[in-house]
């Protein structure tokens, strides 16, 4: 068959490597993150990760669709180790210091807002989707909240209410001064206040 009459089909990936969708991926959440949604382009997500526009277009038809895929990707791998870290056989407080440096380490942006930001751009079925996958690490939080308050571990709360605070919570690390200074100089003094915060409320102990 001559090549110029070959039918187009799924671009191909080179023996050894990871599927070309979690490089595209693994390229675009840092861009998105770092340079904001508007400001990166499909040309540059396509010269960063050394594919061309075709195929990344072959995966994701629009710009909107591959932020939705990283976000996506973002939340299952920290809903990932959010459920391997509270598996550990440690205190409730240890684990949750624990989760929360890792996260603050991890992912230096304030997901939320971020989220918010996007209501405009994507469709009502690209954040639901979006949605749909933070909530899966507020079912992990809330499950771990009732065991420990079913166990005595913590007093009786409302485990669905304290896992949204405590992720509300985890914003708190990524803040800034007005001189754009972070208000905590490490995660590791960060998390600790943040869980003194969620363990003690107003009155610290």
């Amino acid at each position: 068959m001559d090549k110029k009459n070959k039918p187009l089909g799924r671009p191909r990936s080179s023996q050894g490597e990871p599927p070309l969708t979690q490089k595209i991926l693994k390229t675009a959440i840092p861009l998105f993150l770092s340079k904001g949604y508007e400001s990166v382009s499909m040309d540059d997500i396509a010269k960063e990760c050394q594919v061309t526009k075709a195929s990344l277009y072959y995966y994701y038809p629009s710009k909107s669709d591959l932020l939705t895929a990283s976000m996506i990707q973002l939340m299952d791998n920290v809903k990932r180790v959010t459920l391997m870290r509270l598996s550990q056989p440690t205190s409730l407080r240890d684990r949750l210091l624990d989760i929360t440096e890792a996260h603050l380490k991890a992912i230096d942006f304030d997901l939320h807002s971020f989220m918010r930001k996007m209501e405009a751009t994507l469709s009502d079925e690209q954040m639901k989707a979006m949605r749909k996958s933070e909530q899966g690490i507020l079912d992990a939080l809330e499950g771990e909240f009732r065991k420990s308050a079913d166990s005595g571990e913590i007093g009786p709360i409302n485990a669905r209410v304290i896992a949204r605070a405590y992720t509300s919570l985890l914003m708190m690390g990524h803040a800034r001064d007005g001189d754009g200074n972070k208000m905590f100089p490490h995660e590791s003094e960060a998390a600790k206040q943040i869980i003194d915060i969620l363990w003690h409320g107003l009155f610290p102990q």
